[in-house]
């Protein structure tokens, strides 16, 4: 379903955005993702609901609405065939999420997908079968600005050409579920924190092993693949050939490129370890089928015409399909129907509720620059340390002031007994 080992590193990227700054948006929503999470729930904790994929489609798809975000949902191909299995091995490209997921939840993918497109037309949800990956058509209709991101877990969003992934988690119930942070990835942010954009992940893929090629190179974690983009992916370049990437690693460390004086310490350690190569690494076949598949995935490059105008929402269809396929009594309808409008109500409150900065004039904060040097050694350090000490010093320094002498009274006990009885204030410091 992605790279391996890929979240842990993503992790360290993604950021926490309010769920109110999503108002407004256009979100495609990776549908198979829901089928996947839906069934294997029913699996892990035995329950025997019917379709119960169509009763986690609807209460989510409400909750997305109940703050003001508007889905698109889009699922992959469910004919048997794949462009993946033309001129390609078989045991290679067997259908990306049956592979991941096990074939005991995706052998039949036609009914559950037609009777939750059916639910969701009567929702007024658009909906679009993809000719190929589901993913890849999300990332498509990003790139078109239809939609401006996925929902999904599936890091392999980004390789079809993705650039923003949400996170949602949908497990919280109540009055206020969903209004907590929501994770995002971006593409942008990878790229400037990590030097690292669409073709450096596809070669991570190649290399950690992935769902169109599975093998990866052996004795390869994410570790050393982040070290290995940091010396041969050209700097971050989004124009740079996964092929290249992978062919000036494969031939330095397999010294058909001499090392160089100037090369890195991090260089020159990968020179010395030991990878085991598929045969004809990088340029086999496999490699170069995983690599296409990626970068020219089959997709709609237009809004398909079936998925221009979403239908008139259609409550008592709604309630047939439900009461139908689920067993949901019209009482249990209205019960989640008020729950959500509940929570409509309590996010509309929360949004609107003015913020303290509010009351107050806003005022520009002076620029500010660091004043310490970010260090990769220890002499780097020192000079570091230096620097700021002096700069410390510079920022401190002000000019002195001399504290004005005051006058003040003060009660004197006189030396000689005063005849008269009276104490005397004296104006001396």
């Amino acid at each position: 379903m992605t790279i391996n080992g890929i979240w842990e590193w993503a992790n360290h990227v993604s950021q926490k955005v309010a769920v109110e700054t999503l108002r407004g948006k256009v979100l495609a929503i990776d549908g198979h993702i829901w089928l996947y999470e839906s069934l294997k729930g029913c699996e892990t904790h035995h329950q025997q609901t019917p379709n119960s994929y169509l009763i986690t489609f609807f209460t989510r798809i409400q909750r997305l609405r109940e703050l003001k975000i508007t889905p698109i949902v889009v699922f992959d191909s469910i004919s048997t065939s794949s462009p993946a299995h033309e001129g390609a091995d078989q045991e290679e490209f067997v259908p990306r999420k049956r592979r991941s997921f096990g074939d005991s939840l995706f052998t039949n993918l036609a009914d559950p997908v037609y009777k939750t497109n059916m639910l969701l037309s009567q929702m007024g949800v658009k909906v679009i079968i993809s000719p190929g990956d589901g993913e890849a058509q999300c990332a498509r209709l990003e790139e078109l600005e239809v939609t401006s991101g996925c929902i999904t877990t599936d890091f392999d969003y980004f390789l079809f050409g993705g650039k923003n992934l949400y996170r949602f988690d949908f497990t919280a119930s109540g009055n206020v579920a969903l209004l907590h942070d929501v994770v995002h990835l971006s593409l942008g942010r990878m790229n400037i924190e990590k030097k690292v954009d669409r073709p450096h992940l596809i070669s991570t893929a190649i290399l950690l092993g992935c769902d169109y090629f599975q093998r990866g190179v052996q004795n390869i974690g994410i570790v050393t693949v982040f070290d290995i983009l940091a010396e041969f992916g050209d700097d971050g370049n989004e124009d740079v050939d996964p092929h290249v990437i992978l062919d000036r690693f494969y031939s330095y460390v397999k010294e058909e490129i001499p090392a160089r004086s100037e090369d890195s310490s991090r260089k020159l350690r990968l020179r010395r370890k030991k990878f085991n190569f598929p045969q004809g690494f990088p340029n086999c076949q496999a490699v170069e089928n995983a690599v296409k598949m990626y970068l020219q995935p089959s997709v709609y490059h237009t809004m398909p015409q079936s998925s221009a105008a979403p239908s008139p929402v259609s409550m008592e269809k709604i309630e047939l399909i439900l009461k139908k396929e689920c067993g949901w009594s019209p009482e249990r309808l209205q019960k989640e129907l008020s729950t959500s409008e509940r929570r409509t109500r309590n996010i509309t409150n929360t949004v609107t509720q003015p913020r303290i900065n509010e009351f107050f004039n806003s005022t520009k904060m002076k620029s500010f620059s660091p004043i310490v040097e970010p260090c990769d050694s220890l002499d780097d350090y020192i000079s570091s340390n230096n620097n700021w000490v002096k700069k410390r010093k510079r920022t401190g320094e002000s000019p002195k002031v001399t504290p004005q002498r005051k006058r003040s009274a003060k009660v004197c006990i006189p030396h000689k007994p005063n005849h008269h009885g009276v104490i005397t204030l004296d104006d001396s410091d």
